[in-house]
């Protein structure tokens, strides 16, 4: 056994297993290959149980970050979309909304940010967006680029719809936010994708 992977069996034995009930993954596009998810106090608990090792990334755009805050323990934002100004209809044709392309350095960003860190592709990491809906194509992205264990954080940052009672349809159940973890509107500049994105990264 070498001395690395010793290094790499010490750092799973050492995290705490992820509970979440997969069951409440309702939908086939919430399932991912590596089938590993986690609440948002579970993420938060692997992260500040292994701070060297384990990767927590925010894959939601800049303006988002921007105008709802950050976790206050992630390592990076590497948008898995951004922001654009072209204009779709959804199917029924009533309501639309504007395009988010993905980023085509996704991958290269987040294999900067390992090499900032001084980790690589073997090393947990953990996805978050803003309501799970995108964490999951962010970790088969992952998948398909080679990385050995990713975690979709299903919960988000802003939480999920209730479906019922007086704040029906608001994200007030769970989530990054609701459960009271620490976050701040305050940006650390270490942390943006500036740092990270290659060179004519849109």
């Amino acid at each position: 056994m070498n001395k690395y992977f010793f290094i790499l069996l010490l750092i799973t034995i050492s995290m705490p297993s992820a509970a979440y009930d997969k069951s409440k993954l309702t939908k086939k596009w919430q399932h991912t290959p590596y089938d590993l998810y986690l609440s948002a106090k579970e993420a938060y608990e692997m992260k500040t149980s292994n701070p060297e090792t384990v990767l927590l990334l925010d894959v939601r755009n800049e303006a988002e970050i921007h105008y709802t805050g950050i976790p206050d323990t992630v390592d990076a934002n590497i948008p898995y979309r951004f922001d654009s100004n072209e204009w779709k209809m959804k199917k029924k044709g009533k309501f639309g909304t504007f395009k988010m392309p993905k980023n085509k350095h996704f991958i290269a960003a987040i294999k900067n940010v390992l090499k900032a860190k001084n980790m690589s592709t073997d090393n947990p990491v953990i996805i978050m967006c803003a309501t799970g809906n995108r964490a999951p194509f962010a970790v088969k992205a992952l998948h398909e680029a080679g990385f050995k264990k990713v975690y979709s954080q299903v919960e988000g940052f802003e939480g999920i719809r209730a479906k019922e009672g007086k704040d029906k349809g608001k994200r007030t159940v769970s989530g990054w936010k609701v459960s009271g973890l620490p976050w701040s509107y305050d940006l650390v500049p270490e942390k943006m994708y500036f740092n990270f994105a290659p060179k004519q990264s849109k």
